[in-house]
């Protein structure tokens, strides 16, 4: 898998992002702290993932690089 795939994969542009994935982690406990609301909760873990697929991003311009997964 390329690092563009993964980035894809990850990325759902119906959810938001934040500047930090500190920023992002600390939204999403506000968020699971503040409510039993199951799809209010996952919406804050795609916040979580879209910032990280923007880190990931950040690292390179997508020069074909590979990401590989370790097998248990």
């Amino acid at each position: 898998m390329t690092k563009d795939e993964l980035i894809q994969q990850l990325r759902c542009n119906m959810f938001s992002d934040r500047m930090t994935i500190e920023e992002a982690y600390d939204y999403a406990w506000k968020v699971a702290k503040g409510t039993d609301n199951q799809g209010a909760v996952m919406t804050a873990v795609q916040v979580v993932v879209n910032t990280i697929a923007n880190e990931i991003e950040k690292m390179g311009a997508g020069d074909g690089a590979t990401v590989s997964r370790k097998e248990a």
